[in-house]
């Protein structure tokens, strides 16, 4: 009789602790899933990419009075209405940037400028989380290239390029490498090349190594990763692996060009050498900058342009 008490409350005791584990798990995933979707809350995004500019030494205010753009948007699968700035000089083939985390559209104009000067011309677009784009949640490009879709096909349809590129830096290379790996190359929303400049190489990877501090055996920051993706997939319908950019990129069929920051601490030259190793697409190129993290653009112009529209030739795609 005893024994079969003793058996019970140990089953309670146990009941109980796994009551507890599982809640703290969902309460945990819980706070990983807003800290991911709402990481730009109360973060001025416009602001933070006007101080990038400045660190960075860049005339933002030369460029904006050499160039003069115009606000448009355009309406994504998911009914985003997408916000982007054009600076249409009459050329044949446009360029969509595409911006990384904690900035706006601002933060590509020194990518805008190197277009501009090489005849092609450019729509810069706020990412979801970012600038005044309406939806307000961050999802590491699963929604973002959705936007992305939707301005290639606006400025085949609606503006009438006759050659659409699409080139996205960090969080954006990310964006950019998870829409070419959801199109069908022909296809309206397809575009000519994509430029992948030091792209998130993925979402899990990025928010481990966050989490640990590079330490990506660290128990508890495992157990943080696992709980905020079970969370995320089970509430928010957001499935991690679609923003697992190295294997993702298995079924991108676009020419794509990878340019890696040899001195990039943030996303390693190795994993984007794997990442490059998984592209499907046979029409694809790597380069190499001697910079940190996308900042090639900005030490060497010149001989990063250079070589991008070397590869964009190849593709014939004219100035």
């Amino acid at each position: 009789m005893k024994k079969n008490k003793l058996v019970k409350v140990l089953i309670i005791i146990l009941c109980i602790l796994a009551a507890l584990v599982i809640g703290a798990t969902i309460w945990l995933g819980s706070m990983v899933s807003e800290g991911v979707l709402y990481q730009n809350a109360g973060n001025d995004t416009h602001d933070n990419s006007i101080k990038q500019l400045e660190t960075w030494g860049y005339d933002l205010e030369a460029f904006t009075n050499a160039h003069s753009g115009v606000e448009i948007s355009a309406e994504a699968e998911d009914g985003n209405m997408a916000i982007g700035t054009l600076f249409n000089e009459n050329n044949d083939a446009c360029v969509i940037l595409v911006h990384g985390a904690g900035g706006d559209r601002y933060c590509v104009y020194p990518l805008a400028q190197g277009y501009l000067e090489n005849g092609i011309d450019v729509i810069a677009i706020d990412q979801r989380g970012s600038g005044i784009n309406p939806d307000d949640k961050v999802t590491f490009g699963i929604h973002e290239s959705l936007d992305v879709a939707a301005f290639v096909a606006y400025a085949k349809n609606d503006l009438g390029y006759s050659k659409v590129i699409v080139h996205g830096q960090s969080m954006g290379g990310q964006t950019v490498a998870i829409y070419a790996s959801n199109v069908t190359p022909g296809s309206i929303y397809a575009a000519d090349a994509v430029v992948l400049d030091s792209p998130v190489p993925g979402m899990e990877l990025m928010l481990l190594e966050m989490f640990s501090d590079g330490n990506t055996e660290d128990a508890f920051s495992n157990y943080l990763v696992v709980a905020g993706k079970m969370y995320m997939k089970v509430f928010d319908g957001i499935d991690w692996d679609d923003a697992d950019t190295i294997n993702v990129v298995k079924n991108d069929q676009l020419p794509t060009l990878l340019i890696v920051s040899e001195k990039d601490e943030i996303c390693l030259p190795e994993q984007e050498e794997e990442l490059y190793d998984n592209i499907a697409s046979e029409d694809k190129k790597i380069m190499y900058v001697d910079s940190a993290h996308i900042e090639g653009m900005i030490d060497d112009p010149e001989g990063y342009m250079e070589g991008v529209m070397g590869f964009l030739e190849e593709e014939n795609i004219e100035r």
